[in-house]
């Protein structure tokens, strides 16, 4: 049974895969054409993931079900993942993300997790999303703009996909009784339905990508894969929703990226926002 609280040593792992998560979402906007980098990113963590199965064996039979219903919802976030940044902003698209996912899982943590939160876990957890989404509206982001424009809608629809597979996966990893063979289970079948469909739309170019850029790809996936199964880890070490919330530190990193990288948005009030951030990790932790 994962402890009741936040040990330090998680809070540290989850703080550097919120860094990884970060990055391999700039890799995404930044990238010149999003959504064939998308498919190259989650395909080469397949990659990276079938190498690594073989030393790490295979996650308990009780996981398998939530790695299928997992890879489902995966297929949903790719897809939203690819249409959020295209014409997105970083911060705002991000933010819109990362925002409402820790708020849900922790709405169905009693009764789904037998995971009740404390009073200072709550409050962590509304400090937290307050933050992120006062990020967003540092960013530029309005709730005119979230209904309006496609990509902020696609965000929007992300989170609920987000807060589902993290319930789902919370669950499959304690069941596995190894997190990191889970995650690369997952890994390994997360692509594979939407991998189907672009090489359909677009084989002949995706195919030719791919050969362009893997370099890059592998990036992204080392990002990606040492992030999540870091955050599937902590989850067997943790309450599902305080990892979830605390997880989503990653957005003052985004700011940080979208700032300085992409020259989007607005940093000071960004990280002033981000002070609600701080505020929820240390009532987390308390």
């Amino acid at each position: 049974m994962p402890e009741a609280g936040l040990p330090a040593h998680v809070l540290l792992a989850v703080l550097a895969a919120a860094l990884l998560h970060a990055g391999w979402n700039a890799l995404i906007r930044g990238a010149g054409d999003k959504g064939l980098y998308t498919v190259l990113l989650h395909a080469s963590s397949g990659c990276l993931a079938i190498f690594a199965l073989p030393f790490l064996g295979l996650p308990a039979p009780a996981s398998w079900p939530y790695v299928g219903a997992s890879a489902l919802l995966h297929t949903l976030y790719i897809a939203w993942l690819m249409r959020a940044y295209d014409g997105g902003q970083l911060a705002v698209s991000y933010t819109l993300m990362r925002g409402l996912p820790p708020l849900l899982v922790a709405l169905v943590s009693a009764p789904l997790l037998g995971e009740p939160l404390g009073s200072a876990g709550w409050l962590g957890i509304a400090a937290i999303c307050g933050g992120v989404l006062g990020i967003g509206f540092a960013g530029g982001l309005t709730p005119g703009r979230a209904l309006a424009h496609p990509a902020s809608r696609a965000a929007a629809l992300n989170a609920l996909a987000i807060a589902a597979y993290t319930v789902v996966d919370g669950i499959g990893a304690r069941q596995s009784g190894n997190p990191l063979a889970y995650a690369c289970m997952l890994f390994v079948c997360e692509p594979l339905l939407i991998l189907l469909w672009q090489y359909r739309l677009r084989g002949p170019l995706l195919l030719a990508y791919c050969r362009s850029h893997w370099r890059l790809g592998l990036l992204g996936a080392a990002c990606s894969t040492s992030a999540y199964a870091t955050i599937l880890w902590a989850m067997t070490q943790a309450p599902v929703a305080m990892v979830a919330a605390l997880r989503e530190s990653s957005v003052v990193f985004a700011v940080l990226i979208g700032s300085l990288w992409f020259k989007e948005g607005r940093l000071r009030p960004g990280l002033l926002a981000g002070a609600g951030v701080v505020l929820g990790i240390f009532l987390l932790r308390s």
